[in-house]
């Protein structure tokens, strides 16, 4: 009896949802229900303290989980290299192989035992150092990257192990068509700009541990670098224990300004071609890229919809014209991959070496489409839309969120940049779009860039102008 009752309610309850939808003739299935308005996105704001030896601290305190993330970011990296690219990388790598304190072995083992992790890497105008662990441990995981950022020892030992381990990696590396088209590109791009070195076996075999303690000094001064702390902390008590921590490192006073990196970049005019022969591969790896823009540059949200329309994803034009029109490649794509000072485009693509010329072709002719033709309303709204949901998901994203706070101070940004974000993207218009894709994309002047078998892959090319051969190394072939 209690089941038919249950049973009864349910029908009655259906019946009366029914009866409030409207008729099946009053609605449209063929149309997409119209957009609502922009849900209101709160990009946090941080608890910001400078200690007086110029540490910029951030904190963003959550509470989803028990543990913490560390984030030490100095204003430095790879383009500060000088005359021994790789010099950068190697230092940040050599930050967690032992301290003044400890030994590689023993710093491993104390912060394994706790179960914290210390990390540094290096990109081209930044130095990250990264320590992550249960929240608790706040006090250690603060102390272990303290020692690895500011004191690390650079034994002779370390240092020869991770340079032979550095030399072994980019060998490795030769036989990677994506890496050498990427390093080409901005050795093209960027000229004799830092931005345009990359490291060789034999720039890594000449630094030595005067190199990377002169670097390390030079460039790991807190006056120069930002500390963002997200996750599971109370402000006060964190920034308490940051200032006990680093108490005892040099004021601003101290310091030596930082040397100047020379500005500069080459012009880029006509259609150049350049062709990295790698005998008997079976794949073309094509980037076609051009001048791009720094990372201050204020149009750089509405180029991320420019760019989605283009080649984002698997919706854009250049995966729909060479996979699913053309079976050319399994995907083809394309980026601004802007830095502090420039920036470059990319479009980019692997395929079989018989129609290495025809898929460069079109990708030309989707980059001439976008700059020379309207962009339809409904495609530009589905590229928009999709960038604007990115972008608010990705707000939940802590660690991500932290990123960006350094991010407004790394790149001089404005304060609301993130704040505002959605709503600029909201406010672009397919007709806007078409004028930047016309102010930022030039057809007319690139470099393309194509690793493969030269013999079969260089008679396909020429018939867009004169082919460049270099070898794996990246030195012309006469």
């Amino acid at each position: 009896m209690k089941t038919l009752s249950l049973l009864l309610a349910t029908v009655i309850a259906t019946m009366g949802v029914a009866q409030a939808e409207p008729a099946a003739d009053s609605v449209d299935r063929t149309q997409p229900p119209a957009a609502g308005p922009l849900p209101t996105v709160q990009f946090p704001d941080a608890v910001t303290e400078t200690l007086p030896n110029g540490l910029k601290v951030i904190v963003l305190p959550t509470h989803k989980q028990p543990i913490a993330t560390f984030r030490l970011l100095f204003k430095s990296g790879d383009a500060a290299d000088g005359a021994k690219p790789g010099l950068s990388d190697l230092t940040a790598s050599l930050l967690n192989k032992g301290t003044a304190q400890y030994s590689a072995a023993e710093f491993a083992k104390k912060t394994d035992f706790l179960g914290i992790r210390v990390e540094g890497a290096s990109g081209p105008d930044a130095i990250t150092v990264t320590a992550s662990g249960l929240s608790r441990d706040t006090a250690q995981i603060l102390e272990f990257l303290r020692d690895a950022a500011l004191r690390p020892a650079f034994r002779p030992a370390e240092v020869a192990k991770e340079k032979t381990q550095m030399i072994s990696a980019l060998e490795q590396k030769k036989s990677d068509p994506e890496e050498l088209a990427a390093r080409l590109r901005d050795k093209l791009i960027y000229g004799q700009h830092p931005y345009g070195a990359s490291a060789t076996e034999e720039s890594v075999q000449s630094i030595t541990r005067e190199d990377i303690a002169s670097f390390h000094k030079n460039h790991y001064r807190l006056d120069n670098a930002t500390l963002a702390i997200v996750g599971d902390v109370d402000p006060k008590s964190v920034l308490a224990e940051v200032k006990k921590t680093f108490a005892g490192e040099p004021e601003v006073d101290d310091l030596k300004a930082l040397p100047g990196i020379r500005p500069g970049f080459p012009q880029i005019r006509g259609v150049n071609l350049y062709v990295v022969d790698r005998p008997g591969s079976v794949q073309s790896a094509i980037i076609v890229a051009g001048r791009g823009v720094p990372r201050d540059n204020p149009d750089l949200p509405e180029l991320g919809v420019v760019n989605s329309i283009l080649g984002g994803g698997m919706s854009g034009r250049l995966f729909a014209n060479l996979r699913e029109k053309h079976g050319y490649t399994y995907g083809s794509y394309s980026a601004f991959g802007p830095r502090k000072l420039a920036g470059a485009f990319s479009a980019t693509a692997q395929v079989r070496n018989a129609v290495t010329g025809a898929a460069v072709g079109e990708i030309l002719s989707e980059l001439k489409r976008i700059t020379t033709e309207p962009i339809p309303a409904e495609e530009f709204n589905l590229q928009r839309s999709f960038l604007v949901g990115n972008f608010l998901m990705s707000v939940e994203n802590d660690a991500r969120t932290a990123e960006r706070q350094q991010e407004i101070d790394l790149y001089g940004l404005p304060k609301d940049y993130y704040k505002n974000y959605a709503a600029k993207l909201e406010a672009l218009t397919p007709e806007r779009a078409s004028e930047l894709a016309k102010q930022y994309l030039s057809p007319e002047n690139l470099v393309i860039i194509v690793v493969g078998e030269a013999k079969e892959i260089v008679p396909q090319l020429e018939k867009y102008g004169k082919v460049t051969v270099f070898d794996t190394d990246l030195k012309e072939k006469k």
